[in-house]
């Protein structure tokens, strides 16, 4: 079939270089039942939607049950059946998590209520190369969320939570798979992922995907490229190297939503395409990062990290501005990274016993954006109903500002277990350095030092279920530290109070996690001489309910529920696109040997645009559907997303801007793939 044959050059070349032994010789020559198990397990292996031992709610070993906050887990077998090609894709079940319209350019998610643009980490490190893109999930083994502040371990940030993406390492095994897909709107993706140990001392592994695609908007395409190897080093008894490399080219055209007029959307096609038919979005990102784990003996272990981040971008962006009448008012702006570079550095230092397990670690992080900018305000405007695509000026790309953020961190965490009882501790320190330098202007400096902190008690009531209590405190940076305003010269602190219950039933196989929180932050406004004149108070407090896992060894299951009452406590009114509800239902199950069945259900509820509730985008619910028929190495899968063709509001821009910058969600579509194991 064309998919197989578009794969071959990539997967033979890789797959040759890597696992010329990875082939098990024995497979094909035998007859039987027994032969027809091998063949699958080999081939297309599930592993479950539960993970029992997530490590970023604490960065280390502690058990899932043990962790006295909410940490959700989507695990690759989730991810597969899903379809999910890009990070977007594998978040749809998470309890608290809903995804936002990114200025169509990007991944933007919202966790209880608090936009997480600037909370995204890589193995534990933060993850700023791909801010401006979609990120892939080619080299991804699970994905994790910690809901609520987490300052307290990784700094500052996180308001509403962190997600964390686990990437997959080489470890010793011998395989080839290829997949490939096609779909709605012209959707190609190829992957290929290789692993091959070299010695007993050397494995190495890699992970390339190829993805082009139009859109159900018109003139909205992308085209991306990702390469991802990594090698592990065994050079003694008790040490582990991690390299890794990450490449990522990506072309798409930025979508920036329909405007509103009397407080609601447009309602116009889905396909309707208010930018400019020459805007674009092209960036290359690298990553190199290092990972050097040193067991020392049984009770200490000693953890280094770096990694380097290099993007260049540029976006030409059509925008909508003000409704008057029928009409819509239109301003170009650019903006251009040249380059934006992350340099991260981590040492983490562990003691554990019987009963102690104690942290210390430290940390240093520099972003420095050269950041380019232009706009042309002079467009004519456009029929709100009717607009005519066009090309637009392109006013270049200008020198605008440098902007270098550094942080320095030393922290400290310490779980002591006493029966059944579990207190953890956490405190930490960073030291905060911004600088700026617009162009003809002078520079600007802020700093500050600030104290984060999360305290908590678990209780064991038996060996499958605990209840925890926790408080926490993390700060924020006002524009996430990427832009120095004098008027907002202090920091934002953002304050947690959260108990919950978790358990395991079903023999471990199924989790549940319930959580009852309140998040209260502070952002105060300055005049520009420091002094703060006032303050802007949020409070967001709900409940999530979550289950992961098996109900069976066939019947996997992942159902999320939250409930959030999100307000600026002056005005009372909710933040720009955050829902009250949020539901999500999907499950799998395995019919057979070779046929597994599975669907999914998602209800956003009512959400506005803008901080003011100026327009209300409405409620929706969307159904997906899939089949996947596996016999030895082969695997076909289906995908069908929005099967009931629902018209819906995905998100809005986020600002005073956003009120006019309203995305549609996407209609109907499927995806079909083919898979195969060498």
């Amino acid at each position: 079939m064309n998919i197989r044959l578009a794969l071959s050059p990539l997967a033979l070349a890789i797959g040759g270089a890597l696992t010329a032994v990875s082939i098990v010789p024995n497979v094909m020559a035998a007859e039987g039942v027994a032969v027809d198990e091998t063949l699958q397990v080999i081939g297309h292996q599930y592993e479950g939607y539960a993970e029992h031992m997530p490590q970023s709610g604490t960065k280390t070993d502690v058990e899932w049950l043990d962790v006295p906050q909410a940490v959700s887990v989507v695990t690759k077998t989730e991810m597969q059946d899903r379809g999910a090609v890009r990070l977007v894709d594998a978040l749809d079940g998470v309890a608290g998590v809903n995804n936002t319209l990114g200025e169509g350019s990007r991944d933007q998610f919202v966790i209880r209520g608090f936009d997480a643009l600037n909370d995204m980490y890589r193995d534990g490190m933060r993850d700023d190369g791909t801010l401006q893109s979609y990120r892939s999930l080619a080299n991804i083994e699970r994905v994790e969320v910690v809901k609520g502040p987490a300052g307290a371990l990784y700094g500052r940030g996180s308001a509403g939570g962190i997600i964390n993406l686990v990437t997959k390492r080489a470890n010793g095994d011998n395989f080839t798979h290829v997949n490939g897909s096609v779909g709605s709107n012209n959707l190609f993706v190829g992957q290929v992922d290789s692993s091959m140990a070299f010695s007993d001392k050397v494995s190495g592994r890699i992970n390339v995907e190829s993805r082009q695609s139009d859109s159900y908007v018109d003139h909205v395409d992308s085209n991306d490229f990702f390469i991802a190897p990594t090698i592990r080093v065994l050079p003694a008894d008790g040490h582990t190297i991690d390299l890794d490399v990450e490449y990522a080219h990506q072309e798409l055209v930025p979508y920036r939503g329909v405007p509103s007029k009397n407080g609601k959307p447009v309602d116009v096609s889905e396909s309707t395409f208010y930018g400019g038919t020459n805007d674009y979005q092209e960036s290359d990102s690298i990553r190199v990062g290092v990972n050097y784990e040193w067991l020392l003996n049984s009770e200490w272990a000693w953890t280094n990290r770096a990694a380097y981040n290099h993007i260049e971008l540029e976006q030409k962006g059509t925008r909508q501005g003000t409704v008057t009448g029928d009409q819509v008012s239109q301003t170009v702006n650019n903006f251009g990274y040249d380059p934006r570079t992350t340099t991260t550095l981590q040492s983490e230092l562990v003691w554990e016993t019987d009963s102690n397990q104690m942290m210390i670690g430290a940390d240093y992080n520099q972003i420095n954006i050269d950041l380019t900018l232009a706009s042309d305000k002079t467009l004519p405007s456009k029929d709100i109903y009717n607009p005519v695509a066009g090309p637009t000026p392109d006013p270049g790309f200008k020198p605008f500002r440098d902007n270098t953020t550094t942080t320095t961190g030393v922290y400290i965490q310490d779980v002591y277990t006493f029966g059944d009882l579990s207190v953890i501790g956490n405190v930490r320190y960073d030291s905060m350095e911004l600088e700026q330098q617009k162009a003809g202007s002078a520079k600007e400096n802020l700093d500050d030092n600030k104290v984060s902190y999360r305290g908590g008690l678990v209780y064991r009531i038996n060996n499958d279920m605990s209840v925890y209590a926790s408080l926490a405190r993390s700060w924020q940076l006002p524009y996430s530290g990427i832009y120095i305003n004098p008027k907002l010269a202090e920091f934002f602190h953002t304050d947690l109070k959260e108990i919950g219950a978790k358990a395991y039933l079903l023999d471990n196989a199924l989790m549940l996690n319930a959580a009852i929180f309140q998040i209260d932050q502070e952002q105060p406004e300055t005049n520009t001489d420091g002094d703060v004149v006032n303050k802007i108070e949020a409070r967001h407090q709900g409940i999530e309910l979550e289950a992961r896992g098996q109900f069976t060894e066939q019947w996997d299951i992942s159902v999320g529920y939250s409930y959030l009452d999100a307000e600026n406590k002056e005005t009372g009114k909710k933040p720009n696109d955050v829902s009250d509800h949020l539901f999500s239902l999907w499950s799998t199950y395995q019919l057979d040997d070779n046929w597994r069945l599975g669907g999914g259900v998602k209800y956003v509820g009512d959400r506005y645009a803008g901080n003011d509730e100026a327009v209300a985008l409405g409620d929706y619910t969307t159904v997906d559907l899939m089949a996947a028929y596996t016999t030895g190495r082969h695997k076909v899968q289906a995908n069908a997303y929005n099967v009931l063709n629902e018209k819906y509001i995905l998100g809005a821009t986020n600002g005073t801007s956003g009120t006019n910058q309203i995305g549609y969600g996407a209609p109907a579509e499927f995806m079909l793939s083919y898979g195969y194991q060498f």
